[in-house]
């Protein structure tokens, strides 16, 4: 990136997006369990834009979320009342709208709640390169994550995106961007650690940063909430349940994610 990126103003929100141009890398589910966890368990305040036009995953599982809760059993709708009452606020909101649009949607709704604050706005990126609007909303983000999988499409179409990004922030006075991360994502036990060293190399030659942390190919990704409430590890509402947090990467991520993108938790 450029050696002086544009300094986010005091007040501001962070801005982080997760983008990729490889469908399939989890970049969705990953920014939805990510926004929730940093929300519920962190204590951020924040709310979501999800720009993915094609697909629209993230606003898809706050409307799911929101009709699970709605025909839920009463030990369900208990637990929601609990849980929200012990939060102090309600549950972060979700933003509908496309690359071209979403400025003009972040500014009319915190305008609309002058007498809040927000920690954070994260952005689920649209996955087409050629979506109106693209580059200009992603060169407005403060930190970029990016989810490879250790296979040869998915690297070859983020090995990239990330440095075109990057390259393109180096000539534009309106970038922002701080850093690009990727992360690893899906990775199956039987993938060969070489083959990753290999590419972790050619990632760090590219002068683009890379989360510690890898992500393994796990069922618990997909648990959405249901009506008797049991555990949910993929939920706008709730947090991943701790009892299926062990082995997920998930707590690694977050904890790398807040200290990589300066983010100031309510946490102790």
């Amino acid at each position: 990136m450029k050696e002086e990126p544009m300094n986010t103003p005091p007040g501001r929100p962070i801005r982080i997006g997760f983008g990729s141009l490889k469908g399939g890398t989890g970049k969705s589910t990953l920014a939805e369990i990510t926004a929730s966890y940093l929300c519920y368990t962190e204590g951020l305040r924040l709310f979501v834009v999800d720009c993915d036009y094609s697909q629209y995953s993230f606003f898809g599982l706050r409307e799911r979320d929101k009709q699970t809760v709605q025909n839920g059993e009463p030990a369900l709708q208990a637990r929601m009342k609990k849980h929200f009452e012990a939060l102090g606020r309600e549950a972060y909101r979700v933003i509908k709208s496309t690359a071209a649009r979403a400025e003009e949607d972040v500014r009319r709704f915190i305008a609309e709640r002058a007498g809040e604050t927000f920690d954070l706005i994260l952005f689920d990126l649209p996955g087409r390169a050629d979506d109106p609007g693209l580059v200009e909303l992603t060169l407005g983000m403060d930190y970029l994550i990016s989810p490879i999988e250790p296979d040869r499409q998915s690297l070859v179409a983020s090995m990239t995106y990330a440095p075109a990004i990057r390259d393109l922030g180096v000539s534009d006075d309106r970038c922002r961007i701080k850093e690009i991360y990727l992360v690893w994502n899906k990775i199956d036990r039987r993938v060969r650690t070489d083959v990753i060293a290999f590419y972790n190399e050619a990632i760090k030659r590219e002068g683009l940063g890379l989360f510690d942390t890898q992500l393994p190919r796990s069922a618990r990704f997909k648990k959405e909430l249901t009506a008797d409430g049991r555990s949910a590890f993929r939920s706008t509402y709730l947090p991943p349940d701790k009892s299926l947090i062990e082995g997920s990467g998930i707590e690694s991520f977050v904890k790398e994610l807040i200290e990589k993108c300066n983010l100031k938790t309510a946490r102790p």
